[in-house]
């Protein structure tokens, strides 16, 4: 392709009336999965294994879509924060994709209803000889002051889904408004908002990643558990970033998206496989060199019977395979090769949320049960089903972005 003249693009929308069959099939999906895994979990009694299966099964998927939609919201703000010019005619996707963070809260309810089934700590608390482990961490979890107890575990999580939430719709709002106008200001602000935007998904991303992720084990503690969260958070993202970018490519929108596009997104998803297995070998070794053994059970727990089977396969396909895959210049800049890994990411995504959770409720080795699948399928179709619905509205790339030349004439 030649990078001497370059015509800038009309605004493309989607057309959604092509997709009417498949949004109707996601939507009996969903609804049918949500409507069973739902009558499954409230019908069991509390306490009961099968309520205890819901309610973790529930955790995951929700944790695992949740993950990959931060992922997408932080490459938004690193975007704007590094002023960058590649990234112009794919943003919109990271836009459309960070704002389903606001429905995730819908899908967060269920979580309360079974909380003493997931969290031991909810009825550690109440015993009348409390843990010494809990005891020392019970402030994390509630203030008091006085008579006055105040839920700082649930206030948290209205603040992550407060602040997730208003900055994805702020920063779509914004680029859609420069849309119209065309205005630089528009560009100047997102990028000066983007700085505490940082600091404040580092601070939820980590504090997050200790009550969701780890904190039905309460003795257990970890220095590098938040950095790790992110690592897999960020690499799931930018796969799903490739993938829908190269679904609407396929379509017959956003041809000027060229193989320099997709070669810069490999080379992310590269890094990030990277990053994702030093942070996670670096945690071992420490907790292992250190021989703590309120440290050491989470790894214990994991590499028993059957889930060490799982643990090794992750180490294997979340790191090695992308590794080797993506250290060759013509897989990142070939798209059905770059799509594959990008799917297979994405299941070995699925694959560190599961081996992370479900240990908690099976100690003894790994237990399929259809409750997982079921879970996944609550959530995923309608999350599918609402960005289809919404990506008509408006440009599918920003039409009138300052950088968008820059980034139609990308060379690396």
């Amino acid at each position: 392709m030649s990078h001497d003249h370059f015509t800038v693009p009309r605004p493309e929308v989607f057309e959604s009336r092509n997709v009417n069959r498949l949004l109707l099939a996601l939507l009996g999906i969903g609804v049918t999965c949500l409507l069973i895994t739902l009558i499954i979990g409230f019908v069991a009694p509390a306490g009961s294994e099968l309520r205890k299966q819901f309610a973790f099964s529930w955790l995951f998927a929700f944790l695992y879509f949740f993950t990959i939609l931060i992922g997408c919201f932080f490459w938004i703000i690193v975007h704007h924060a590094t002023d960058s010019g590649w990234g112009v005619v794919v943003r919109r996707q990271m836009e459309n994709l960070a704002t389903l963070l606001p429905w995730m809260v819908l899908f967060f309810f269920p979580l309360f209803f079974v909380r003493r089934d997931i969290w031991d700590w909810i009825s550690a608390k109440e015993s009348p000889v409390l843990d010494p482990h809990l005891r020392d961490k019970l402030s994390f979890f509630e203030l008091r002051f006085g008579s006055l107890v105040i839920p700082f575990f649930w206030v948290r999580a209205v603040l992550y889904f407060a602040y997730f939430s208003f900055a994805a719709l702020y920063f779509r709002r914004t680029s859609v408004r420069q849309d119209s106008d065309g205005d630089p200001k528009w560009s100047i602000q997102m990028r000066g908002f983007s700085f505490p935007a940082i600091i404040l998904f580092a601070v939820c991303t980590t504090l997050a990643a200790f009550d969701w992720f780890s904190s039905p084990d309460y003795r257990w503690a970890s220095t590098m558990w938040g950095v790790y969260i992110f690592a897999g958070a960020a690499g799931a993202g930018m796969a799903t970033i490739i993938l829908v970018v190269m679904a609407l490519k396929n379509a017959g929108y956003l041809q000027f998206v060229n193989e320099e596009h997709f070669h810069i997104m490999g080379k992310l998803l590269f890094v990030f496989s990277i990053f994702w297995g030093y942070i996670g070998f670096s945690q071992y070794m420490l907790i292992w060199y250190a021989n703590i053994p309120e440290e050491t059970e989470w790894f214990v727990r994991r590499n028993v019977e059957s889930w060490n089977v799982l643990s090794t396969f992750l180490v294997i396909g979340r790191f090695f395979i992308p590794f080797f895959y993506l250290l060759f210049q013509y897989t990142k800049r070939t798209p059905k090769f770059l799509a594959a890994i990008s799917f297979w990411v994405l299941g070995m995504h699925i694959l560190d949320t599961y081996v992370t959770i479900m240990p908690f409720l099976h100690q003894k080795g790994f237990e399929l049960s259809i409750l997982d699948l079921l879970a996944l399928l609550s959530i995923g179709p309608f999350l599918v089903f609402i960005f289809l619905r919404r990506l008509g509205g408006v440009s599918l790339f920003p039409a009138r972005d300052p950088r968008l030349l820059e980034s139609l004439k990308l060379s690396n």
